[in-house]
């Protein structure tokens, strides 16, 4: 059986089987309604989800959104006053650094963020065709389908979720440790995954990714990791531990640095575009802000009213301090 096929059968039961959160459930039903009969499945992800961060009422929902069309999409979020930007634009700006980024308001307080993709975006993003690391760096990661339109859609979600996971090896293989289990090989993807973007998390956030996920990443990466060995790709150890099968060349090492490279651009890029597909952008991320450094943050007028020229000595002295903190 090949690696992806064992990834499939693996995840079934987390990604499409097991019980999902009520809360996100409703959540994404509402989202799903609001969307124009596009929605073809929502999914589940990030620390809302894990549990690896303290909750607030502002804390955010992540959701993958895999659509059959934009414009459709968005046009029926704007007749359920979810959306307060033109539907062409945000449609036109979603097949450039796919995903988008946008805001949803449930009941009672509910904040969604979601990032939305095509079907077609959805397999080619978390696949070797991928064009930077953001879907893949998040879907390798605890997921789970909590709406789909049919079975298909369901079917489908889970595509894109076990490519993910039968990628990590692809993109880690330079970095990895000499031996490893299945502990030792998730905690380096988390760490490596991070360390490829520019993200305002603090130090020792991979170590609290992994606490908070161990049963499913151990339940999920030990059958990979059999059946990379069975495929050559690494050896087994009679200690249950592996290593690879040959030493990464310079090469590769050569060239997934240049892959995260453009990677970092991208996503760097994309916060130019969230802040005109995303409703309340600079609260949003103020807030996230003021729980990671569990300070107030105030904004002057100016920073508010000019934040693409003022804001950045901030933004700076955030990401320098940030894993200086205790």
């Amino acid at each position: 059986m090949q690696v992806l096929d064992v990834a499939r059968e693996t995840l079934r039961p987390w990604v499409l089987s097991a019980t999902p959160a009520p809360d996100a459930v409703a959540l994404a039903s509402l989202v799903a309604r609001a969307g124009g009969g596009s929605a073809r499945s929502l999914l589940f992800f990030g620390s809302r989800h894990t549990d690896a961060a303290s909750r607030d009422r502002f804390s955010a929902y992540d959701l993958f959104v895999v659509v059959a069309d934009y414009r459709a999409f968005y046009a029926g979020l704007r007749a359920a006053g979810q959306l307060g930007r033109s539907v062409g634009f945000v449609a036109w700006l979603n097949t450039w650094l796919a995903p988008n980024q946008v805001a949803f308001r449930g009941e009672q307080g509910a904040f969604a963020k979601l990032s939305v993709v095509t079907e077609g975006t959805w397999l080619r993003e978390t696949g070797p065709r991928r064009r930077d690391h953001f879907c893949a760096g998040r879907l390798f990661q605890s997921v789970q389908c909590v709406w789909a339109a049919d079975a298909a859609a369901g079917e489908l979600a889970l595509d894109g979720v076990s490519q993910a996971h039968a990628l990590t090896l692809a993109w880690a293989r330079p970095w990895l440790p000499e031996r490893f289990d299945a502990a030792g090989y998730t905690h380096r993807l988390l760490e490596l995954s991070l360390s490829r973007e520019i993200r305002p998390e603090p130090a020792g956030r991979a170590e609290a990714l992994w606490s908070a996920q161990r049963e499913y990443l151990l339940a999920v990466y030990a059958p990979l990791l059999e059946a990379w060995a069975r495929d050559g790709e690494l050896v087994a150890t009679p200690d249950g531990c592996f290593h690879l099968a040959g030493q990464a060349t310079p090469e590769l090492r050569r060239k997934l640095t240049a892959f995260f490279r453009r990677s970092k651009a991208r996503a760097t890029a994309r916060w130019f575009k969230y802040m005109l597909t995303f409703d309340d952008w600079l609260d949003y991320i103020r807030r996230k802000a003021e729980r990671h450094t569990g300070q107030p943050i105030v904004l002057t007028p100016r920073e508010r009213r000019w934040p693409l020229l003022f804001l950045w000595p901030r933004v700076f002295r955030y990401l320098r301090d940030k894993d200086r903190r205790p």
